[in-house]
Order: C-alpha cells, then structure tokens, then sequence
C-alpha cells in the first residue's frame, strides 16, 4: 500500500508566495507596457499639434521640477495666442512672444499646473473666469507685460495655486480683496509696478503667503497694520520705493517676518518701534537712504542677526547707543558710506554675539580706543579704505597689529590700513609705523561732520548743528554762538538746546540766528576750534489783497513755498496813520490748499494791517509777510455802482441799435431782390416800456423808483463778495500803503 507524502506546509506557502509575486510583476509590466504605450500615442497627438518652433511633448518643469505635458513655445515671435491646444495639458509657456489677447480656450484646459505669458504685450489677464476651472494650477508667470489694473474676478478659481508673478508691469491698481481665493498662495511678487500706496484689502486671504516682493514702486509711505493678516510671511522686499514714513504699528502682525529690506528708499529716520514689533527679524537691510545719523537706540532691542547700512550718501555720524542690547547680531555693514566722519566709542554696546563689524571705506580718520572695550572677544573689524590719522587715535590698532593672532579683536586686512595723515605719516602703512611714534594722549581733533565750511537754513525751520572731535582723553565739547556767548549742557535756552556730545539745535531759526558758529573741543592736552556759517533766507510766501470794499477784504498769498505749512494763520488788526496797533488783534487759521481768503465785517475808510504765519504746536509765531490796506468808503462802492449801471445800460442801447440797423438792412435786400416788400413794419419800432422794465422797474408799483432799487439790489449783490484770483499772475506786494481812491 502506497502512502503520499503530504507537502511541507512552509513550503507550499513559499511556492504560493513566488507565484503571487510573479503575477505581480507580469501585472506591472502590462502597465508599464501600457503607459509606454500611451506616451508615444500622447507625444504623437503633442507633436502633431504642436506649432513650428515650438517643443512639445512630456518635459520636466523648470518649476515644478517634474514629467509634464508641456506646450512650449516661448520666445517664437508668436503674435496670437495659439488656438488649439491638447485638452490634458499641463504646462503652457508662450513667454517672450508678441501676444496681446489670451484666448478664451485657454480656460478649458483643467490640468494645466503652470502657466508661463511673461515677456508679452498683455493688457489684461480676463474677467469673467478665465481660470475659473483651474483648480490644479500652481505657478502663474504674467510678468512683463503692460498690465494695468487687478479686478476682483481676475484671479478667481486657481485654489491651488502657490507663485503668482505680477512684476514688471503697470500695474497702479488694485481692487479689494482681488486675490482673497488664493488661500494657498506662498509667493507673490509685484515687483517694478506702479504702485503708490498699500492697502490691507489687498492681502486678505494670503494667509499662507511666504514671500512678499514689492520692490521698485512708488509706495511713499507704510500704514499701521496694512500686514496684519500675513501671519506665515517671512520674507518682504520693500527696496526700490519712495517711502519716507513708516507707522510704529507697519509691521505689526509680521509674527514670521525673517528678511526685510528697505534699501534704496528716502528714510531719513530709524523707524525703530517698528523694526521692534518683529520677533523673528534676522535680517535688514537698510542701505542707500538718506540718513544723516544714527542717533542713540535707533537699533535697539531687535531680534536681528544682521544689519546693513551700507551706501548712504548723507550719513556722517553713528552715535552712543545706537546699536544697543542687540543680543542675536552676529554681522553689522556700514561701508562704503564716503561722508561718515565719526563713529562714537560706545557705538555698539551689549553686543555679545558680534563676529563681524564692518566700517572699511568710510570717511573715518580714527576711531577712539575706548570702543575696543565694548566689543566682544574675536570680533573682526575691518578698517581699511579709511583716512586714518596717525596719532593717539589709532596707537590701539597698532597695537592689534602687534599682538597677531594673541589679540581679542581681529583686524581684517591689515595691510590696507594707511596713514593720510600727519604729513610725516603721509601714505605709509600703519604696520611699518613703529609704536613709540605713535601717542598715548593728544589734542583734540575736530571733524568737520558736515563736509563743509556754511550752511543755510530757512527762517521757522529746525536747524541742527554737528560737532564732533577724537581725542585722547575724550574732549568735552560746547559752541560759541554769534552773540559771542558759550553753549553746553548746562546753557539752554527754550529755543535752542545743547545735545551731548555736541549738537546744537534751533527750533524756529530767525534772522537773528545767522552768524558764525564756533565748536570747542577741550582735553587737558589741548583746546581745538572749528567754526561753521550759517546763513539765514527768508520763506517765499508773499501776501497781498484783490479785492476792497468798505467791509471786506480778500487776500491771496503766493510763491515757490506756499505749501510749505500745512496750514496758516491769517493774523489783522486795526491800525492808525503811524501803524500804531489801535484794535483788537484777530485771527484766522487758512489752508495752503485755499486760493483766496477773505475778512469781513471791516469799518470803512480805516486802515489794516494783515500778516500770514504759521503757529506750531508749542504756540511759536512765525510771521512771514504783512501788507498795509485801507478799506474803502461806502459812496465810494456806490459810485462804483452807478457806474456799472450806467454802462450795462449804455451796452444794452448799444446793442438793440446794432440789431435794429440789421434789421432794416435785411428787409431792404430782400426788397431788392424779391420786390415784395415786408408789409408788417415800415421801420424798427422797439417798445419803451419792454427797454427800460427790466432796468428801471414800474414807477407806479413801488414808491421807489427803478432806479432806486437797482442801486439797492446792486449793493447787496454777489458780484461785490470776494472771487478768486490767478494767484501766480498777481505782483508782488508786501507792506503796502493803498490809497483811498
């Protein structure tokens, strides 16, 4: 009797294992199959439409960094849009072409992923839903083109979308909320528009916005919280624009901010409570504005790991404390600035992550050694391209240079470093000085921080004047004022104060103020003296009247400045024969806008003097231009009267005889020609009455005459209120007595 063997259970399970997987694989091969298959049939059905020039067919994206159905025909000198396209395509690229119109058939293509039309002449991207069945696209390019206005229904439907880019155009619209349906929008960049403001309407929906490119606009200034709802933003380009103002509160709501660049701009102010609400600042970029100084705790408290000031073309002083508590700065550029002459000691303090200071190419002939104390250990600094004085205000780098590697602050590029002075230091290199050359102490040197012998100023404006000195020990500075007295701390005054280390500031310069300015620079070694000019123009603002009468006055002010106020103060009081104020002074405020202004309830035949200023808010008046004027006398405006009657009706006689000799001369030509002569008058007849009514009115209906009531009605009348004149056509006229008559 036969038995059968049974099969191993783990061997039959193993068997049925290598089956399963060779079905597998005879499975994925079939489809590979397929797929190959259909590719070819695919790229034969691309090819077949695809225009000559162009590439078509499955290509890897450039952004989306994978196999695509692409349409490709950018920089074909394409003139329309082309019109057939394959219904499963996924990117199109018609780039650096000649296309004004896109097609409508372009909203029919549902998977398309990227989309490229920069480099055209498109005016508009479509209302209406161009991409309203778009929900896969995620990259959108209509960049340089000449587009103009975003509209609401633009950009609807392309949910998905990640990269919108809008630069290079004309843009200098917006309307609100126009990309609220790109929630999952990451980068948007508007960069070279034409756009003069911000609004908060614009980023409603972008939630999720990564990057934030407006550069090269002409934005002028940052509202408060015009970014609040970019919570996911971490980068923001603002260089490039005209912006002077930034709110405390421009930033607030940047809860992610990392990169902010500001270069290229018109600051001239350190806009530092903004710069304070971003907590996750690292980097900023400040360069080419127009700042003078860097005053104390400009930078101050910030979370930044860099700083650039590099480029400015009027900065010549960094003050004590102006980078202050900056506890993640680990790189601070201010070079190449060619007018900053002075950089305080304890410029950079609490600065404990520094490792690189850059201060090469500047205008900088030492830097006090005082300054090495407050940097921390392996720092390097670097000095070179500067116009160093070679004395007591650069032993320390020297010393530096001596002790090598040993040193706690590293000098970058030492051998660059070069003396321009004392002439006997003249072009040497600061190496190949030998140390006992140099000081320990000398005379106070001041810097001329202003780059210039005199300066002017305006009358009413705020004035500062900058002196500052190097030194060993430190000098104590103060300023000799035209009147001869001495200016520090303890010398103030309400309208001018002494600011440490040695800025003198005039609140409201007056004609008085010119002069010249001497600064002192005192150490027990020495005493140093440097002096300035100022000059003093008076405001182009002149006032004169154009219009008097016996209770009113209208007056007009003009000049190249009459917008420099943002508002005037029209001040007039009653005067006698000498100018002697006998009444009471009265005023009213007057906008520069105004092209007139006018002064009612006057006394007749009295004498005025009018004066326009300006009054700030801590009450200073300044006055800029008055003139003298005498109101008329009131039978004066009657006889003025009269004589507007007696022409109108003069005009009016005038002319009714002009139509009655038209008249006669048109009915004898057609007597002439036709021989029917006109059988309704022999002559011109014009009724009395229907002349003199409207002028002098019936007799009988009023106990006045027409004439009477005419002079009556005329003296009430409009045409004796103020009008408004041709302000930049008047003369001149200031401090001028008219004449009665």
């Amino acid at each position: 009797m036969t038995t059968k063997r049974r099969p191993a259970p783990g061997r039959s399970r193993l068997q049925s294992s290598v089956v399963g997987l060779l079905q597998t694989l005879l499975i994925w091969r079939t489809l590979e199959v397929c797929r190959a298959a259909g590719d070819i049939l695919r790229a034969d059905s691309y090819n077949s439409s695809c225009l000559e020039g162009c590439t078509c067919g499955v290509l890897r994206s450039n952004h989306l960094h994978e196999e695509l159905n692409t349409f490709d025909c950018s920089f074909t000198n394409m003139k329309t849009f082309p019109e057939k396209l394959p219904s499963d395509l996924q990117v199109l690229s018609v780039k650096g072409n000649s296309i004004y119109y896109v097609l409508d058939n372009i909203s029919q293509l549902t998977d398309l992923r990227e989309i490229d039309l920069s480099g055209n002449r498109i005016k508009s991207i479509g209302r209406g839903g161009m991409f309203q069945n778009m929900t896969r696209l995620v990259y959108l390019n209509v960049g340089k083109n000449t587009i103009s206005t975003i509209f609401h229904d633009n950009l609807v439907g392309p949910k998905a979308l990640q990269h919108l880019v809008l630069s290079n155009n004309k843009i200098n619209y917006i309307e609100n909320e126009a990309l609220l349906d790109l929630t999952k929008l990451q980068v948007l960049d508007l960069e070279q528009n034409s756009l003069g403001s911000l609004y908060k309407e614009w980023f409603h929906g972008l939630g999720n916005l990564v990057a934030l490119n407006l550069a090269h606009n002409r934005i002028h200034n940052i509202p408060p919280s015009v970014f609040r709802v970019l919570r996911s933003l971490e980068r923001m380009y603002l260089a490039g624009n005209r912006i002077s103002t930034v709110n405390p509160l421009a930033f607030s709501g940047l809860i992610s901010l990392q990169v902010l660049t500001l270069e290229d701009n018109k600051m001239e102010r350190i806009p530092t409570a903004a710069f304070q609400s971003l907590p996750a600042l690292e980097t900023l970029t400040l360069d080419k504005n127009p700042l003078i100084k860097i005053q104390p705790l400009d930078f101050s408290h910030l979370t930044v790991a860099k700083i650039s000031l590099c480029q400015m073309p009027d900065l010549n002083i960094i003050d004590s404390k102006a980078f202050y508590n900056l506890i993640n700065v680990s790189t601070i550029h201010i070079n190449n600035n060619k007018k900053l002459t002075y950089v305080h000691p304890s410029a950079f303090m609490r600065v404990d992550s520094l490792k690189e200071l850059q201060l090469h190419n500047n205008n900088l002939m030492g830097i006090q050694k005082e300054m090495a104390k407050y940097m921390p250990e392996g720092v390097e600094l670097s000095l070179h391209e500067n116009p160093l004085k070679c004395d007591c205000n650069v032993r320390w780098l020297r010393e530096l240079i001596a002790l090598g590697e040993d040193a706690n602050i590293t000098l970058v590029e030492p051998e660059h470093l070069v003396c321009h002075s004392p002439p006997s230091f003249a072009h040497k290199l600061l190496k190949n000085v030998l140390l006992p050359k140099l000081p320990r102490q000398c005379s106070p040197t001041v810097l001329n921080v202003t780059q210039s012998e005199a300066i002017v100023g305006k009358v009413g404006e705020r004035q500062a004047l900058e002196c500052r000195a190097l030194g060993s020990p430190i000098p104590q500075l103060g300023w000799i004022v035209p009147d001869g007295s001495f200016l520090n701390t303890s010398l103030n005054k309400m309208d001018r104060r002494f600011f440490p280390p040695g800025t003198l500031v005039y609140y409201h310069l007056k004609p008085k103020d010119r002069g010249r300015y001497t600064c002192v620079a005192e150490n027990t070694i020495n005493k140093t003296f440097s002096s300035i000019t100022l000059n003093i123009t008076g405001i182009d603002i002149n006032l004169f009247p154009i219009h008097v009468s016996s209770h009113l006055v209208t007056l007009v002010w003009n000049g190249t400045e009459r917008r420099a106020f943002p508002s005037y103060k029209i001040v007039y009081t009653e005067v006698d024969d000498n100018g002697t104020e006998v009444g009471e002074v009265r005023s009213s405020v007057a906008s520069p806008l105004w092209k007139s202004f006018t002064v009612r309830h006057l006394k007749p035949l009295s004498h005025y003097r009018f004066c326009i200023g300006n009054e700030d808010n801590s009450k200073y008046w300044l006055q800029i231009s008055c003139c003298l004027i005498t109101t008329q006398d009131i039978v004066q405006n009657i006889s003025r009267i009269s004589n507007v009657v007696v022409v109108t009706v003069t005009g009016i006689m005038l002319m009714m005889t002009v139509l009655c000799l038209v008249s006669v001369a048109s009915r004898k030509y057609r007597q002439m020609f036709y021989e029917t002569p006109d059988k309704g008058s022999e002559g011109c007849s014009i009724q009395l009455d229907s002349f003199y009514r409207p002028l002098l009115g019936d007799s009988t209906s009023s106990p006045k005459g027409g004439v009477s009531r005419l002079l009556e009605s005329s003296y009430e009348s409009p045409d004796l209120l103020p009008y408004t004149a041709n302000v930049e056509t008047m003369p001149i006229i200031q401090e001028t007595q008219l004449s009665s008559g």
